[in-house]
């Protein structure tokens, strides 16, 4: 009797536990088979993760990227970001019905989103970003209430931000940057009190800011770069956002004045505000932003100085106010200058105030800030001495802009000590003095400008101490009239990655040294206006990257090498003014780069070669002022594009050929003073585009029917 009892029990609970089973069994069948779908609507990965993982012989909660929860076993999470996977999803997908967290980020998936993900109502975290998704962002969305996060960034969207996203009452973070969204943003999304992030940068989006209703005490971090977002900033809209850390609204076309409910964000880290069309000035209330870390009003309308204030800011890393209209306004009685205690920031990495109109002294001070990577005070009007000491207390300084300003004096030899400088950028001011030797000594330098200004170097010494500088690729020092010297032959020591030497009106005299031709990766030479004798050497053909050769205003003598036309890259070659003889190489027809040819005021003879009409990309010819002679090309014409020819000053002669008026872009046009004879094409007329025409004292008759 016991035994019966015992037995009717068991079978019982058998019963009772059966459809248990059955229905468990079901669920991860249907899981199983979504999953599979998915894979068949994935080409084969890469590295067949899916194709030797995902297989019917090993348990669903096995397979990679899958996991399952402990309670019901359920797929509760997909990952399968960074796959490199390229396929669309399956609507399958919708049957993972206890799925949270749905991850496929950087892959290749493509298409639009399938509706049956609606269906997911667990879910919590979505991130699709890095894909090919298009088609518009699903209103469908909204109806998932439990989503904590959307990542969609970096797809094809398109279309408006739905309006039904401001349902996601949980929502913490958003990110569609980086698609192609269009309209204006949905004042809904400002109504979720949960919102910690958005990020909408870099898309289409225009129209203004929203106002925000209520206070967002979770928001800190908001991204609306680079969109076109207009009208000014919400008057109110900080007092809702007392803990916002970081606002990036760079790059659109935002009006007013910076919104003084801004300094009460006393959170508030980074604050990027270029590149758009705010103006007033800048207020002193910027101290209260004492966490304030990255500061950057670039391209906009400001005007004033800047505040001194801003030296409190003492964790400040990086300031960049250029360019604005701070600085000299006669007009309104203010004088801008960079604050003295700025200094005081020994935080700063970097300083950028270009193109300011500042005025007076450099602050000695900024010298003396160890963390500083970059200062740039470029296109200012600067004045005063550099400190004798600059380079000592600067040992993480790798870009140093000071040109275009008035600053004067020597360059302090201590700058080499500053030995992580990588450019050195001086230009245009009136430094005066020799140039240190020790320049050399800052192995990292690639780019070195002390172009316009006064300088001095006896027998250009300074040449041989930057061939310590092994990763040294543009060198300018041109229009320092006081150098003077010759070129060292040490110069072919300087680096291999050198792309441009300029030195131009320097006084230099000599020869070209034929070590320039070790320079395989220079781009461009610019010795004009000089006094360089003798030929130019025939090692300069063996430079193939050269797109520039400018040796004009100088002594150089003899024919031009046959070498240069093996010069494929060349664009632009400058020869005016020089002594050179000869006839014209046949070869320059080989040239196809060519685009400006300038041989004028030498003593070149013979006739233009045919081939030179090879060169149909040919803008600007002049031959003027040497002993050429001949008929012009009779296939002239096929310089088509070629916009001013100026041939004056030759011995040219016979008639003006037809196909010149094939020239449609001519703008300017000198024949005179040569020997041209017969009639003047009546379709002259015809070339719309022509400003100057001088065809005097020539033996021409007019113009054909008129």
């Amino acid at each position: 009797m016991g035994n019966t009892l015992l037995y009717s029990a068991l079978l019982i609970l058998f019963h009772l536990s059966t459809p248990t089973f059955s229905m468990n069994l079901t669920s991860i069948l249907t899981d199983q088979s979504s999953l599979l779908a998915l894979k068949e609507f994935v080409t084969p990965d890469s590295e067949n993760i899916l194709a030797t993982n995902w297989s019917v012989s090993t348990p669903v909660c096995n397979w990679f990227g899958v996991t399952c929860g402990s309670r019901h076993h359920r797929v509760t999470s997909l990952n399968l970001s960074g796959l490199q996977l390229v396929g669309t999803l399956p609507p399958h997908l919708g049957n993972l019905s206890f799925l949270s967290i749905l991850s496929i980020k950087d892959n290749n998936f493509h298409g639009s989103l399938p509706v049956q993900l609606s269906n997911l109502q667990r879910l919590k975290h979505i991130d699709f970003g890095n894909n090919s998704f298009g088609g518009e962002i699903p209103t469908w969305l909204g109806s998932l209430t439990e989503l904590r996060l959307l990542y969609l960034h970096h797809n094809n969207f398109t279309g408006g931000i739905p309006f039904s996203l401001g349902c996601l009452s949980k929502l913490e973070k958003l990110s569609l940057y980086e698609n192609q969204i269009s309209g204006s943003i949905p004042s809904s999304i400002f109504n979720i009190s949960s919102l910690e992030g958005i990020d909408l940068s870099n898309n289409m989006l225009d129209g203004p800011i929203p106002f925000v209703p209520l206070d967002l005490l979770s928001l800190e971090f908001i991204n609306f770069n680079y969109n076109n977002l207009t009208g000014h900033v919400p008057r109110d809209l900080f007092d809702h956002l007392p803990n916002l850390k970081t606002l990036y609204l760079r790059g659109n076309m935002l009006v007013g004045r910076i919104p003084t409910s801004l300094f009460s964000c006393k959170k508030l880290q980074t604050l990027f505000l270029s590149v758009n069309r705010f103006e007033g000035s800048l207020s002193a209330e910027i101290e209260n932003l004492r966490m304030l870390q990255s500061f950057d009003i670039r391209q906009n309308h400001f005007e004033g100085q800047i505040p001194e204030q801003i030296a409190n800011l003492t964790l400040l890393r990086s300031i960049l106010i250029c360019p604005n209209f701070l600085g000299n306004y006669w007009w309104l009685n203010r004088i801008g200058t960079i604050p003295q205690l700025i200094g005081n920031l020994k935080n700063l990495e970097f300083l950028n105030l270009g193109s300011n109109n500042l005025v007076g002294p450099i602050p000695p001070a900024i010298f003396n800030t160890s963390t500083l990577q970059v200062i740039s005070l470029l296109q200012n009007q600067l004045s005063g001495s550099l400190p004798s000491t600059m380079g000592l207390w600067l040992p993480n300084l790798k870009y140093l802009y000071l040109g275009s300003n008035q600053l004067g004096g020597s360059i302090p030899k201590s700058i080499s000590n500053a030995s992580q400088l990588i450019f050195l950028d001086m230009p245009r001011n009136y430094f005066s003095g020799s140039i240190p030797d020790t320049l050399g000594d800052l192995r990292n330098l690639k780019k070195l400008n002390l172009e316009v200004n006064n300088l001095t170097s006896s027998r250009m010494s300074f040449l041989s101490s930057l061939t310590n500088c092994r990763g040294l690729e543009i060198m300018d020092f041109g229009n320092n009239r006081l150098i003077s010297g010759e070129l060292p032959r040490s110069v072919g020591n300087l680096s291999n990655s050198l792309q441009r030497f300029f030195a131009a009106r320097c006084n230099i005299r000599g020869s070209i040294p034929s070590e320039f031709g070790n320079f395989s990766s220079l781009i461009a030479i610019k010795l004009d206006d000089n006094k360089l004798t003798g030929m130019v050497p025939t090692t300069i053909g063996g430079l193939k990257e050269l797109q520039s050769l400018s040796l004009s205003g100088n002594k150089l003598e003899g024919r031009i090498p046959s070498e240069l036309c093996r010069l494929n890259k060349l664009g632009f070659l400058f020869l005016t003014n020089n002594k050179f003889s000869g006839p014209m190489p046949t070869c320059f027809g080989n040239l196809i780069s060519l685009r400006t040819l300038l041989l004028g005021s030498n003593m070149f003879s013979s006739s233009i070669p045919s081939t030179l009409t090879r060169l149909n990309g040919l803008l600007i010819l002049n031959l003027s002022s040497n002993s050429l002679s001949g008929p012009l090309p009779i296939d002239i014409g096929k310089w088509k594009v070629v916009n001013s020819m100026d041939l004056s000053n030759n011995q040219f002669s016979s008639d003006i050929p037809i196909g010149i008026t094939d020239l449609k872009d001519l703008t300017y046009f000198s024949l005179s003073n040569n020997r041209i004879t017969g009639s003047i094409p009546e379709s002259f007329g015809d070339l719309s585009n022509l400003d100057f025409l001088d065809l005097s004292r020539n033996n021409c008759w007019k113009i054909v029917g008129r």
